[in-house]
């Protein structure tokens, strides 16, 4: 099992309506577009004539059309029709590959393993509480200049939020935390106590006074980090982020928002979201100037210490898929002491 076998987003749903969509996944062009049931389907972006670009033309009879010469591929990339050939001709026996589809929770997910007969069974990663009573659920799609690793770091890395966002998200405070940090064969967690609230503008808008926060930020292998900050049952912040690779230095983030906030969560969605925005777009800024410095001097030379909680079990954990080897479980985990 390597790093492809596993479900990316391709898209959200919503995107994908009567006419085709390109996308890039691990360098692979990708033509997604729906067929005569409307289901989602997947096939590389190239037809097999001339090569075009399939996502340059438009969906007919079900299939996706070439803008060239008009042929047609349904969803498993078999050619059913070439215009040329006449209307009752047989289409000659020529195909595009096909990855498998499933859509599910308002996203189309796409396995681009190199083995079909590896393609999984299970269903694609469940985000909690959305479309839930009581909870509102808001979806950032965001373009980063950014390895998945970088990503996925950056969003569960608390110290840099008091330099990239301070004010926003998070204010210095030297009190003295402690981060239990555990580790299994799918998924690595840290768990923060004493947490204060902070005073920045997140925590005034959204934090009630005088409640402990739980604190808790995992990265789930290969791509996905997840971010809770549960106060009470009524009071409970999710923060999930699924990284789509297009390449080694870009990737697509699609990051569900899911919170409970009582009656009013759709007034607090008002404010909620451009903030969200605004601090999403201050780790865009900042990763694209890591990337840039990281391909200047021709790679990383990384340093790294106790307090970046979980970056060496990111990358651990994907060096190991990627190879093929056995997860390690760390069951009794570590309790590491972190300043804001």
């Amino acid at each position: 099992m390597s790093l492809r076998d596993s479900w990316k987003i391709a898209a959200q749903s919503r995107e994908l309506r009567d006419k085709p969509v390109a996308r890039t996944i691990f360098e692979t062009p990708l033509v997604l577009f729906r067929d005569a049931s409307g289901a989602a389907q997947a096939l590389v972006d190239r037809c097999a004539h001339r090569n075009m670009a399939l996502s340059e033309g438009k969906v007919n009879a079900g299939c996706v059309e070439c803008p060239y010469h008009g042929w047609r591929y349904d969803g498993d990339g078999r050619c059913q029709h070439v215009p040329s050939l006449g209307d009752n001709a047989k289409p000659p026996r020529v195909n595009v590959r096909s990855f498998p589809v499933v859509e599910q929770q308002g996203f189309i997910w796409v396995w681009m393993g190199d083995d079909p007969s590896m393609a999984p069974t299970h269903p694609p990663y469940e985000f909690a509480h959305l479309g839930d009573a009581g909870w509102t659920t808001f979806v950032m799609n965001t373009r980063f200049e950014a390895s998945v690793e970088a990503c996925l770091e950056n969003f569960l890395d608390c110290p840099h939020t008091v330099y990239v966002h301070k004010g926003w998200f998070r204010s210095p405070d030297t009190r003295v935390l402690r981060a239990h940090v555990t580790r299994d064969a799918t998924s690595a967690s840290a768990q923060f106590e004493g947490e204060p609230i902070s005073t920045s503008v997140v925590s005034k808008l959204l934090f009630p006074k005088g409640k402990e926060v739980v604190h808790t930020d995992r990265f789930i292998l290969p791509n996905i980090s997840r971010v809770d900050y549960a106060f009470t049952p009524e009071r409970h912040f999710i923060i999930t982020s699924q990284c789509t690779p297009i390449s080694e230095h870009e990737s697509q983030v699609y990051t569900v928002m899911t919170y409970a906030f009582g009656k009013i969560g759709w007034l607090v969605r008002l404010f909620f979201e451009p903030l969200s925005r605004i601090i999403i777009g201050q780790d865009v800024d900042v990763l694209k100037r890591m990337t840039r410095q990281l391909r200047r001097f021709g790679g990383a030379q990384f340093s790294h210490v106790e307090t970046d909680l979980l970056g060496l079990h990111i990358q651990g954990m994907r060096r190991k898929m990627e190879r093929g080897e056995p997860q390690d479980a760390d069951a009794s985990g570590r309790t590491i002491e972190i300043r804001f």
